[in-house]
């Protein structure tokens, strides 16, 4: 974990991840994670993501996990801004509802 995000990168960096799961980072996605950070931030954070593998990816969120969502109920808080993110496009895909259970039992 080199870099020390704020939850607010943390979940940006985190909603990044769960909108490429079904391959079509939709326009209402992006604006859906720049409402949660400034252009500049949202930039430097796609950087980093798109320069990481998949399984990277998900050992980043998986070391912040404890740090910003320890409890159950901030647990659950994450898991519903990530459904908000899902249906932002009007696609609340099967891969993305899989991927949605997967978070869910890993964190």
């Amino acid at each position: 974990m080199d870099n020390k995000w704020n939850q607010q990168e943390f979940l940006a960096f985190t909603l990044m991840y769960a909108a490429h799961v079904d391959i079509d980072f939709s326009e209402e996605e992006k604006e859906k994670i720049k409402s949660i950070v400034d252009e500049e931030t949202y930039d430097k954070l796609y950087e980093t993501f798109t320069g990481m593998s998949d399984y990277s990816a998900l050992e980043t969120i998986l070391s912040y996990k404890g740090l910003y969502y320890p409890t159950h109920d901030r647990k659950n808080e994450l898991l519903d801004q990530m459904k908000a993110l899902f249906e932002s496009d009007g696609d609340f895909s099967i891969m993305e509802k899989e991927l949605l259970m997967f978070l869910e039992k890993l964190m």
